[in-house]
């Protein structure tokens, strides 16, 4: 099969390379073109499908629910793989279900269905790329400070355990990001962490800028969606988010739902950390990708209105947001050229884990991309391969 695309993003490019013709074999890439312009229009008559834009697929580090479902206590591994092709419904090819804070039980749950899950991998243990569209996990808490709690519940927030820290560590849960609040965990924890593999994010969080640079100097790689849940930037106290947009080297998730962070605070966030450390995420909950507006949440509920989710207190409590919808959002609202755009969906948040680019466009990968036309709706989302269908909504 031959796919040509007027635009494609490259692996190692730092601008679109334009006319492309990418030549599949099964699941497999076997072959890249740049094509001439006298040989356009036969590269063009010999493609079986042509996209104004052809790009990695997406990669959401931040993924608590959807299709109805929210991971909690009794997760299963089929709720895992139903939320994974939800998203994928949306030009997610990989993602790390998240566990919001929750009792020791949910941890060790979650901890079992996501190795359930990976232990599908026809490779073995190797994690290079997603099994089910499953990454590995993120732990949201519960290591976390209840002066920056969001919507996180005060009486599961908790220093650490030796089992929880056995929990976090074991050796067969793929890509494991872990978010922290620094004043809450000592520094030797985080490098022990750190030497086990883990991704440590610091979020929640009220720390000073010291408690936070320690945190770095420790091992933390970055920070839980910007802006919100940690201490703001003051003259005479920089505090977590100082340390954020200060720290160059660090990437940091984002939220671009138009409701969490303001189109101000996004730019500059692109402008201090760029697109190579700005990573974008949904924080999605359970109304991702489903038709109900009111669903519940440990003992109250969370509602739907134009988009925006609250608890009965009117307090933000995550998104409905896909990772499409968030691309578009920093492109045509905040004005980030799309490149970068696609960048900061695709390419930064495997670079935060430390991973191969399963998702480049180049020979002797699988097929995993996604074709957009010329408005940036989606034409069609490949996983390893296999092709996803779109819904006419949403994209």
């Amino acid at each position: 099969m031959n796919i040509f695309a007027k635009h494609a993003f490259l692996p190692d490019s730092s601008d679109w390379q334009k006319d492309v013709l990418v030549t599949l074999d099964g699941p497999t890439i076997t072959a890249v073109k740049h094509i001439q312009f006298d040989e356009r229009q036969d590269a063009r008559l010999s493609a079986n499908l042509q996209y104004e834009f052809l790009i990695p697929n997406y990669v959401d580090l931040q993924v608590n629910g959807g299709g109805g479902i929210l991971f909690a206590e009794d997760t299963l591994a089929s709720d895992l793989k139903k939320v994974a092709a939800v998203h994928a419904q949306y030009g997610s090819g990989a993602l790390l279900p998240t566990l919001i804070t929750h009792n020791q039980t949910a941890m060790h749950n979650m901890a079992n269905v996501v190795a359930s899950v990976l232990s599908e991998s026809p490779r073995g243990l190797n994690y290079a790329e997603p099994v089910n569209g499953i990454l590995g996990v993120h732990f949201e808490g519960p290591w976390l400070s209840t002066a920056k709690k969001g919507i996180h519940l005060a009486e599961h927030i908790r220093a650490p355990s030796d089992a929880e820290l056995s929990c976090v560590t074991r050796g067969d849960l793929g890509k494991v990001l872990l978010t922290l609040a620094p004043e809450t965990v000592p520094v030797d924890v985080i490098q022990d962490l750190v030497k086990q593999g883990v991704t440590v994010a610091i979020g929640h969080s009220n720390a000073t800028l010291e408690q936070t640079l320690a945190a770095l100097e420790a091992g933390a790689t970055g920070f839980t969606h910007l802006y919100n849940a940690m201490s703001g930037l003051q003259g005479r106290n920089p505090g977590v988010l100082g340390a954020a947009l200060g720290e160059q080297e660090t990437f940091a998730g984002i939220i671009a739902d138009g409701h969490h962070v303001s189109t101000y605070a996004l730019q500059l966030a692109y402008q201090t950390k760029s697109a190579d450390k700005l990573v974008l995420v949904t924080d999605a909950m359970a109304h991702a990708g489903c038709n109900e507006d009111v669903l519940p949440y440990f003992s109250t509920q969370i509602t739907r209105q134009e988009n925006r989710l609250t608890t009965p207190d009117g307090a933000l409590a995550g998104s409905c947001l896909t990772m499409h919808e968030a691309l578009l959002h920093m492109h045509k609202n905040v004005g980030i050229k799309l490149f970068d755009c696609v960048k900061m969906a695709g390419c930064s948040p495997l670079d935060w884990l430390g991973m191969s680019h399963f998702n480049a466009i180049e020979k002797g990968r699988s097929a995993s991309f996604i074709g957009l036309d010329s408005t940036l709706a989606i034409q069609a989302h490949w996983c390893e391969g296999n092709q996803v269908i779109q819904p006419n909504s949403s994209v």
